[in-house]
C-alpha cells in the first residue's frame, strides 16, 4: 500500500509490432553485455542466422529472405529474447517498470509536482530508448491509469513525446 502521496500513475506503453523489429546484432551485442556464457551467445547467433520469412499477398507466397530483424514467435525463445533487448530501457528512470513481451509498464507513486514531472520526464526516456533500439511504441495502444484513495478533479495528463496526450483514467478507493 502507497504512502501518503495522491495515487499512482501507471502508463502501459505498447511496442509497435515488438518482435519483428528486434535487431539481430543489436540483439546479439545486449545477450553478451548481459554476462552470459559466451556458448550461449553464439547459439542464439546460430539460430538466428537461419532466419528466413516470406510474405504470402493473395495466393502467391514471396521468396524466402534472410531476416535481419525479428525474433523466432514460435518457441519460448522469442519472448525471452525480446526481453534482453528491451531490459536495458530501465536505466536512468525514476519510476518503477515492468517489462512483458509487448508492453512497458511505467509507474509512480505520485506525491506532489516534482513526482508528475519525474514521471513525464521517464516517459521521454522511453520514447528516446525505442527511437535509439529501433522499436515503435504504439500511441493507439498505450494507456494511463491513475490509483488513488479520492476523487481528483483535471488530473493532469502525460504525454508520449508529441504524439500523444493520454487522458488519465481514475480508479478511486483502490486500496479499501
Amino acid at each position: 500500500m502507497p504512502g501518503r502521496g495522491f495515487g499512482i500513475d501507471v502508463i502501459i506503453n505498447n511496442f509497435s509490432k515488438a518482435s519483428d523489429l528486434v535487431l539481430h546484432d543489436w540483439l546479439l551485442m545486449k545477450l553478451m553485455a548481459s554476462g552470459v556464457d559466451s556458448k550461449l551467445v553464439i547459439w542464439v547467433r546460430l539460430v538466428l542466422v537461419g532466419c528466413t520469412q516470406r510474405v504470402r499477398v493473395g495466393g502467391q507466397l514471396s521468396k524466402e529472405v534472410k531476416a535481419n530483424s525479428a525474433v523466432p514467435q514460435v518457441s519460448i525463445m522469442g519472448p525471452l529474447l525480446f526481453l534482453v533487448y528491451v531490459n536495458d530501457t530501465w536505466r536512468n528512470f525514476d519510476s518503477s517498470i515492468r517489462l512483458s513481451p509487448d508492453d512497458c509498464i511505467i509507474y509512480m507513486e505520485i506525491t506532489n509536482k516534482n513526482s508528475i514531472e519525474n514521471l513525464q520526464k521517464d516517459l521521454d526516456t522511453l520514447v528516446e530508448w525505442a527511437v535509439e533500439n529501433g522499436m515503435k511504441i504504439n500511441p493507439g495502444k498505450c494507456k494511463a491509469v491513475k490509483f488513488t484513495r479520492t476523487r481528483v478533479k483535471n488530473p493532469p495528463g502525460h504525454s508520449l513525446g508529441d504524439k500523444k496526450k493520454f487522458g488519465m483514467r481514475t480508479v478511486v478507493n483502490a486500496w479499501k
